[in-house]
């Protein structure tokens, strides 16, 4: 029952399909870092809200005097009559009082409220808003992109499997032609020149394999590294039957986010125009000034200094600078508009250009397939005049040579519809995230 069981296990490992592998997306380092960025404008616009609710500050110091503050007076006093008899002689008397103890300790609790900031807050917010919406976009965007180069990927190393595939059936009828070909040579129907001609291509045809397999290897350290998954073998492609296509260019994410920051550059607009307008601000404080570390003992002035107070800014003159920074804002804004614009065509252009290949891969791949059976069919015709002894060796390698090309050819252009297939979904807008 065991030898059974061995027997088909071989049968029960598949590689990774391609669903398995658009699974494992969300596991690449790249899509990662794009998550933490998301994360970064998320903290971002939590700080950005923090202003909308002002400030509360609690602030205490101590300073020790070198020299005990003093204040100095001046006073005159009249000390005598002038000999003129009329006038007064005064005198000067400069008198010093202290104003504090050698020790100060100054503690206050302000709490400060922006009143209006010409809808600079208000309009930070929303760019954070903005910005955070576009970073989930970006997020998707990458997704999308770490898709697509997985499916080249996958679609390659497809390619290359079924060459190898076409290359060992060749090795196969290379083998069974040497068997052959030494078995005549031993019988003197064939020179050594025949026998040695079949053995140069069945090296040949090794050497491809190993080259093939070292470069299908290659890809798959590539596909690893890009899901951070070891990727040893891949299952075969999806159905190739011809879909139909309905692109929804909006719906991707990369054209969502440059429409983002077409908005994004709208707030900034609204921010540079706010340094026209006047700052108003509000403060309050609950303030002590005390010549002992417990604020409760002031012999010289009154220990309590709170207040309420509103201050006003205003700029009268700044050389042109806001008007610069809202012309600046509002050309940036032109320039994405345009970059929009172009993007948008360019997508469509290449969108059109990759559907246009599309319908001509199935065109090709008829005659691909049309081919192989004539190859089929030319191998078998050729092999068996060769085991009659009627074909010499270099006819078998080129049959057998063509056949294994065209079988390539084949699968190359499967490879390349599936792609298509998944790239028209991504690129259509057609994915959902």
């Amino acid at each position: 029952m065991f030898k059974k069981l061995l027997v088909f296990i071989p049968f029960l490992v598949f590689g990774d399909s391609f669903k398995d592998i658009r699974l494992s997306i969300e596991n690449s380092l790249k899509y990662k870092l794009a998550q933490k960025k998301v994360q970064i404008y998320k903290e971002k616009l939590k700080s950005v809200k923090a202003k909308n609710y002002g400030s509360l500050d609690l602030e205490y110091n101590g300073v020790l005097f070198f020299k005990r503050p003093m204040m100095k007076t001046e006073a005159k006093e009249p000390v005598a009559v002038a000999s003129d008899g009329v006038h007064l002689v005064y005198q000067t008397f400069n008198t010093e009082q202290p104003l504090s103890d050698k020790t100060h300790f100054i503690g206050s609790l302000t709490y400060s409220y922006p009143i209006f900031t010409g809808f600079a807050i208000s309009g930070l917010i929303q760019k954070s808003k903005l910005e955070l919406i576009k970073s989930k976009l970006e997020l998707q965007n990458t997704k999308r992109e770490l898709i697509l180069n997985a499916a080249k990927l996958y679609s390659n190393i497809y390619s290359l499997k079924c060459q190898l595939k076409a290359l060992n059936s060749a090795k196969s009828a290379l083998q069974s032609a040497r068997e052959k070909a030494e078995g005549f040579y031993k019988e003197g129907l064939i020179n050594k020149s025949a026998l040695d001609e079949i053995n140069a291509k069945y090296y040949e045809v090794i050497a491809d394999i190993k080259n093939i397999e070292s470069m299908k290897n290659s890809l798959l350290n590539t596909l690893s590294y890009l899901i951070n998954k070891k990727v040893s073998s891949i299952d075969g492609i999806v159905s190739l039957d011809k879909m139909v296509f309905n692109p929804k260019f909006e719906n991707r994410p990369d054209v969502k986010a440059i429409k983002e920051t077409l908005l994004i550059s709208s707030e900034d607009i609204k921010l540079a125009k706010s340094k026209l307008y006047p700052q108003v601000a509000f403060q309050i404080a609950l303030k002590r000034e005390a010549d002992d570390v417990f604020l409760t003992k002031n012999d010289y002035q009154n220990i309590d200094k709170s207040y309420v107070g509103i201050g006003i800014k205003y700029n009268i003159f700044d050389g042109g600078e806001k008007n610069a920074e809202i012309q600046m804002a509002k050309k940036l804004k032109l320039s994405n508009l345009i970059f929009y614009n172009d993007y948008l065509k360019n997508i469509k252009t290449e969108y059109q250009n990759d559907l246009n290949s599309y319908k001509a891969l199935f065109f090709r791949l008829k005659a691909a397939k049309e081919e192989v059976k004539a190859r089929e069919s030319y191998y078998e015709y050729v092999k068996a005049k060769f085991n009659e002894g009627l074909s010499d060796s270099s006819d078998l390698n080129d049959a057998i040579a063509k056949l294994a090309s065209a079988k390539a050819k084949r699968d190359s252009i499967k490879s390349e519809i599936f792609f298509l297939n998944v790239k028209l979904k991504l690129n259509g807008g057609e994915y959902v995230y």
